[in-house]
């Protein structure tokens, strides 16, 4: 009997020590994530807030064994996302509030021992040269969170921040592959009616991408005076080239913003306006991003001589900014329609 009882004690002891010492680990509690991308913030943004994305990039520790269930997908604050794996008998993904450029949501995650409640806030921010996701993880590890890291040599919050790392970058890849998918297609011959443009001119060298770098601020300022002013804008976004068939390097060119009403403009504006008079084009259409405008302009260039029309050099060629930047953040969903002048 004697024996019985020291193996007896004996389990206690291990016991009450094991607790002890469990008791007295130091498990993290708090993780950060810098997520550096060349890709818009807000595009992250859209898909990390939408749970019906996940199961394109997301994957916790290991593959899920079953699709994911989402429940009241119409209703931001109480939709959840749930699924297991062979790690977590479950795991649920709560949206809890969407405040400016913060998202707030919260990860549970449950074994046979122990569960645990992540809170998670994500920050998206865009500069002119790339984007950057930060990501506060935290959570309060309780007794059976501990005895779990100890047993399994991993906390559910170091598991949750690889996860996420990874993810990110899955995410990052279908994002690219999205945005680059883009078509030039013609339109061909159209009819403008007259309407004038408000705009300010510059000049740059034949690239593209510096003529809407220096367009932007241009829209923008215009558009605020015509909101100010409370005008109506008839076409939007315009581009004017002003010596485009010149044998020059320094383009010339006129951003603006297009009505269908002569506007009388304040003197305190630095704001200009012209007519642009009606007549015949041909029309081309690129649908993606703008760094496709070259491509846009030599195949629009190159429709016109082979089909051996007369380009009429009293009108302007413009671009047309249907659906821009402005407007949505995914390039892939841009339109923006140039027009070249003709003689019919």
């Amino acid at each position: 009997m004697k024996f019985f009882k020291y193996i007896f004690f004996l389990i206690v002891l291990l016991f009450v020590v094991g607790s002890l010492y469990i008791a007295t680990v130091n498990v993290n509690n708090q993780e950060t994530i810098n997520f550096e991308t060349p890709i818009n913030a807000k595009l992250f943004e859209s898909k990390i807030k939408d749970f019906s994305t996940y199961s394109n990039w997301f994957t916790l520790y290991e593959d899920e064994s079953i699709i994911p269930r989402l429940s009241n997908p119409n209703d931001f604050e109480n939709s959840i996302l749930s699924w297991q794996n062979s790690k977590f008998e479950s795991i649920n993904l709560q949206n809890k509030s969407k405040v400016s450029d913060s998202l707030v949501q919260q990860l549970t995650l449950k074994t046979w021992l122990s569960l645990s409640e992540i809170d998670i806030t994500w920050k998206f921010k865009t500069s002119e040269n790339n984007s950057s996701l930060i990501l506060h993880l935290e959570s309060d590890a309780s007794f059976w969170q501990k005895a779990e890291t100890v047993f399994t040599g991993i906390s559910h919050l170091d598991i949750a921040k690889t996860s996420i790392e990874n993810s990110l970058s899955s995410l990052e890849r279908s994002l690219q592959k999205e945005i680059s998918v883009y078509d030039i297609a013609m339109v061909g011959k159209v009819e403008t009616s007259r309407f004038y443009l408000l705009h300010a001119t510059s000049a740059a060298k034949l690239n593209y991408n510096k003529i809407l770098e220096k367009s932007e601020p241009i829209f923008k300022s215009i558009e605020d005076f015509m909101k100010e002013q409370k005008f109506e804008i008839y076409k939007g976004r315009l581009i004017l080239f002003e010596n485009l068939y010149e044998n020059t390097d320094n383009l010339i060119f006129s951003p603006g913003i297009g009505s269908q009403e002569k506007i009388a403009i304040p003197d305190t504006y630095e704001i200009l306006s012209k007519s642009v008079s009606q007549g015949a084009y041909f029309k081309t259409k690129l649908t993606g991003d703008y760094i496709n405008m070259e491509e846009l302009i030599k195949y629009s260039n190159t429709i016109v001589a082979n089909r051996s029309l007369k380009i009429n050099t009293r009108l302007k060629p413009f671009l047309e900014f249907e659906i821009s930047s402005n407007s949505t953040v995914n390039p892939s969903k841009w339109i923006t329609n140039y027009y070249i002048p003709i003689i019919e």
